[in-house]
């Protein structure tokens, strides 16, 4: 009865591993939540906040962190080292963090009433 009880452990492991999304994380300007096909994408939370703090001082304007869960098919690997190219339909992700032009980070969702980062909450949802 055990080898059975083991197969049918791994069996349902390999199914949850087929289903399992990959998250993937993508540093871009503040007045959108949309990842769209060919966007550099990154597997790395941290690398997508520095790529962010760097690109809002650059720029001049607040950058977010968005989060979003695809397919292993939607990413293909770019030429740089850590980063991904999204190949999908476009996706609404999940602001996490906010970083003003300044490079201050904050959480996303604290943004939404603080007023100082200039970015209303309709338009952090705004898809369109």
């Amino acid at each position: 009865m055990k080898p059975i009880m083991e197969n049918w452990k791994n069996f349902l492991n390999e199914v949850r591993s087929i289903n399992k999304k990959i998250k993937i994380y993508r540093a871009q300007p503040a007045f959108t939540n949309v990842i769209r096909n060919n966007d550099y994408v990154t597997m790395s939370r941290q690398f997508a906040k520095d790529h962010a703090v760097t690109s809002a001082i650059y720029n001049d304007e607040p950058f977010f962190v968005v989060i979003a869960f695809v397919e292993k098919d939607e990413i293909k690997e770019a030429d740089n080292p850590g980063e991904y190219r999204y190949v999908g339909e476009d996706i609404k992700a999940m602001p996490l963090n906010i970083v003003d032009a300044e490079g201050n980070v904050r959480s996303a969702a604290k943004a939404h009433v603080n007023e100082d980062l200039h970015v209303l909450s309709e338009e952090i949802y705004y898809v369109p």
